[in-house]
């Protein structure tokens, strides 16, 4: 055989699996995925609120193991109503238990107390809502309820 022809397979061998090694990334079959729990909820809402949306993508593949075309088609629709873990959702976390009772107490405490802030970080950490999302409960908490 021709060595340029073998320098020709090799080359076009070498490229295959470079690309093969782009599309499907280095995963570390070692490592288990935890999935989308509520604290990698909470992080991926952070990265967002933040403008990270590079930094979500990352979290939310190295949590699902999922390609990166679906990561990003996952956080680019993550806020949009009706789907994914949106304001619906936040609100939601009261009837499905993401909040604990000891936690809607705590968070009126912290309203009582004027410390806002710490009660949005502690929804926030609690639900996976966003910022936005934390700060539009918060401010429409109801205080009086015996949580």
């Amino acid at each position: 055989m021709n060595p340029a022809k073998i320098i020709l397979v090799l080359a076009v061998v070498v490229v295959l699996v470079v690309l093969w090694g782009r599309v499907m990334g280095r995963k570390d079959p070692d490592r288990p995925l935890v999935g989308l729990t509520d604290g990698v909820r909470a992080k991926v809402s952070r990265e967002i609120s933040a403008g990270h949306k590079i930094n979500a993508i990352k979290i939310y593949r190295e949590a699902t193991g999922a390609p990166l075309a679906d990561a990003k088609r996952a956080v680019d629709s993550w806020f949009v109503p009706g789907q994914g873990p949106g304001v619906r959702d936040a609100a939601a976390s009261f009837t499905e238990g993401r909040l604990t009772d000891e936690g809607r107490a705590r968070i009126s405490e912290l309203i009582l107390a004027g410390r806002r802030e710490d009660a949005m970080t502690l929804y926030t950490e609690a639900t996976g809502a966003s910022a936005s999302e934390a700060q539009a409960i918060i401010r429409s908490w109801d205080t009086s309820q015996n949580y």
